[in-house]
C-alpha cells in the first residue's frame, strides 16, 4: 500500500528509524504486514555492482548514479511493488532521495539528470528525513554503534563531506532545491533530529508516522477500491 522510506546523512540514525517505525505500522495499524528494506541491496548483484564501484571510487558521480538506478528499478518493481499490491507496508531505509543528494547535488550530476535515470522507480509515499549533527554522526561510524553498519568501507568518512551532504538535504528537503517530478508528488516528514535521547526520538517518530497514517494519503503506486 505504501512505500515509506528514510533518508538522511550516514549515522544520523536512519536503521533506528527504520526500526521504529516499521514497529508503530504493525502494531497500531491494519496492513497485511509491514516489509522492510533498503537500498542499495547488498545481498543483491546490482546493489552489490554499485557498492563496490562507490567503495573503488573510480567512477563519476553520474555513472555511480545510473549503476544506483538499475538497483532501485529492479528492486522497485521485483520486490516492491508486487507487495504494495497485496496491501502491504514497505518500509525502505534509502530510496530515491540518496541518489538526488549524493550523486545529484554533492556529486554534482544534477537532481534533474538523476531523477531522469529513476524514471521507472516507484516514487515513496512518504519520505522520513532524519536528521543529525555531522561531528555526531561521525563518532557513531567510528565507534561501530550504527545498527544497521555492515560494513565500514561503504561509508563517506569525513567530517567536511558529511557536512555537504546534510547540506545537500536541508537544500533538497527544504524546498531550497525544488524536488524533481515525479518524485515532488511525495509526502514529506522533517528533519527529524537524532542528537537526544533514544526515547525522544522514539516518540517524535512515533507522533509523526501516526499523523500521516491518520491522514490517509492515498497510495501513489497502486490502486485503492
Amino acid at each position: 500500500m505504501y512505500l515509506i522510506t528514510i533518508e538522511g546523512g550516514d549515522g544520523s540514525g536512519k536503521g533506528l528509524a527504520t526500526k521504529v517505525v516499521s514497529e508503530v505500522l504493525r502494531k497500531e495499524f491494519s496492513f497485511t504486514s509491514v516489509e522492510v528494506t533498503g537500498e542499495p541491496r547488498r545481498e543483491h548483484p546490482l546493489g552489490r555492482l554499485a557498492i563496490d564501484a562507490v567503495r573503488k571510487r573510480k567512477i563519476s558521480p553520474e555513472e555511480e548514479a545510473g549503476l544506483f538506478a538499475a538497483d532501485r528499478v529492479d528492486h522497485s518493481h521485483g520486490w516492491i511493488l508486487p507487495r504494495l499490491e497485496e496491501g502491504r507496508a514497505v518500509v525502505s531505509e534509502r530510496n530515491i532521495h540518496s541518489s538526488l543528494v549524493y550523486q545529484g547535488i554533492v556529486g554534482g550530476s544534477g537532481v534533474e539528470r538523476v531523477a531522469n535515470m529513476n524514471s521507472a522507480a516507484l516514487v515513496p509515499d512518504l519520505c522520513i528525513w532524519v536528521d543529525c549533527d555531522p561531528e555526531v554522526a561521525m563518532k557513531r561510524i567510528r565507534s561501530g554503534t550504527l545498527r544497521s553498519l555492515s560494513n565500514k568501507e561503504e561509508y563517506f568518512e569525513t567530517t567536511e563531506l558529511q557536512i555537504r551532504i546534510r547540506q545537500g538535504y536541508s537544500s533538497l528537503l527544504s524546498g531550497e532545491i525544488e524536488m524533481p517530478t515525479p518524485f515532488d508528488m511525495g509526502a514529506l516528514i522533517g528533519p527529524i533530529l537524532n542528537e537526544g535521547t533514544e526515547a525522544e526520538f522514539r516518540a517524535e517518530l512515533t507522533r509523526r508516522i501516526r499523523r500521516f497514517i491518520h491522514n490517509r494519503h492515498t497510495p501513489l503506486n497502486v490502486d485503492v477500491e
